[in-house]
């Protein structure tokens, strides 16, 4: 264990040594993932979401499309869920709550 930090700490500095702009890309933090940041709490309107896949358009993906698909729609229900357990929470009514059934209704 003590290896694995010490190489992956050489290693991650090497990595940022070969990029020159890396000092100006932000780092993202991987939990930030589970919340709607670009959108606030008070926003009552009607969001208006991309059409449904048809089975067709489907079949014509690739395995590793359809797997990453499946992943963005994994990420996208663990994102809702946190964002409505949050605001339960706070006992906040959580905006647009067909989200999470139309989400897992695709992962199935």
């Amino acid at each position: 264990m003590l290896l694995r930090r010490i190489f992956g700490r050489i290693l991650s500095s090497a990595a940022k040594a070969d990029h020159p702009g890396a000092a100006s890309i932000s780092v993202r933090n991987p939990l930030e993932e589970f919340f709607e940041l670009d959108r606030s709490a008070d926003d009552d309107k009607r969001l208006v979401y991309g059409r449904s896949w048809k089975a067709n358009e489907l079949r014509l993906k690739s395995w590793d499309d359809l797997n990453k698909l499946w992943y963005v729609l994994l990420k996208e229900k663990n994102m809702l869920m946190t964002q409505r357990q949050m605001l339960n929470a706070q006992n906040l009514r959580f905006p647009n709550p067909e989200r999470i059934s139309k989400v897992t209704i695709v992962l199935k």
